[in-house]
């Protein structure tokens, strides 16, 4: 057998050719893998909200229990104790409570705490020196939050300290008018 000799360019095309078959191994890969993760994500998609529309479910099938048992109070005879009719209306809130905490969601208060704009929306202030500034002295609508997070703030008035000048105002003509009553 008598070997041929290759000569450099023979040898160079040769290993073109062997590296460009590499390279469409290659490219093929990352294309089926490409394919593969888009796949992977469609279908973790998919899971995500099959399983957020179960939970959803879940929840309002057993909030139509309590609306069920509002239906059926709205439907008792006008006649109906009142205190009997209270009590209920009680229990149907206390479970309607019972479902909204199992789904992680509870109410908060923020009366007389400091206030704080993540848990608490400021409807107005009252200017006082019974308490000190920037308290939560009334609270119109409690604050919900989920699972730790907020999502609702309670609804508040707030303390707000007056200034000396605006009492001895008002006192000099709360004197003022005790004097005209007297005359």
């Amino acid at each position: 057998m008598i070997m041929e000799k290759k000569g450099p360019v023979t040898e160079l095309l040769e290993r073109v050719a062997v590296l460009e078959q590499l390279t469409s191994a290659l490219k093929n890969d990352y294309l089926r893998a490409l394919a593969d993760f888009d796949n992977f994500r469609r279908r973790m998609e998919r899971d995500i909200e099959e399983k957020q529309r179960a939970g959803v479910e879940v929840l309002m099938s057993e909030l139509l229990t309590v609306l069920d048992n509002f239906e059926r109070a709205l439907n008792t005879p006008v006649d109906t104790n009142v205190e009997a009719m209270k009590q209920g209306v009680r229990l149907i809130y206390q479970q309607l409570c019972n479902v909204l905490e199992r789904h992680g969601i509870k109410g908060y208060s923020c009366l007389g705490e400091e206030f704080d704009p993540r848990r608490a929306e400021a409807i107005g202030f009252v200017e006082t020196n019974e308490v000190g500034d920037n308290r939560v002295i009334e609270e119109l609508c409690r604050g919900y939050e989920c699972n730790g997070r907020v999502i609702r703030p309670s609804r508040v008035k707030v303390s707000k300290l007056k200034n000396k000048s605006q009492e001895t105002i008002e006192e000099s003509e709360i004197s003022g008018e005790k004097e005209q009553s007297k005359s």
